[in-house]
């Protein structure tokens, strides 16, 4: 990482990372990791596609925990290398 740009990365929102799966499911995912949100956004396009109902709903459940869980890595990651020159 850029050691100038590592102080001006800002932390990002768990809240809205929920608020944006629960809404947007797979797509809301994006917010938290573009890599986990094309995945999510494929398993879901297989689901609706195969017409399975209730995996959609695990799928969108999945969604918000997979959303949580990388936001929750990234501000922890965004964290150490700010305290790390301390």
């Amino acid at each position: 990482m850029n050691p100038e740009l590592k102080h001006f990365l800002p932390f990002k929102s768990v809240a809205i990372a929920l608020l944006f799966s629960i809404l947007f499911g797979p797509l809301g995912v994006l917010y938290s990791t573009v890599s986990g949100g094309i995945v999510m956004i494929v398993i879901g396009f297989i689901v609706i596609c195969d017409k399975f109902m209730v995996p959609l709903v695990l799928v969108w459940l999945l969604s918000c925990i997979v959303s949580v869980i990388a936001v929750n890595r990234y501000n922890k990651r965004i964290w150490l290398e700010r305290n790390k020159s301390n």
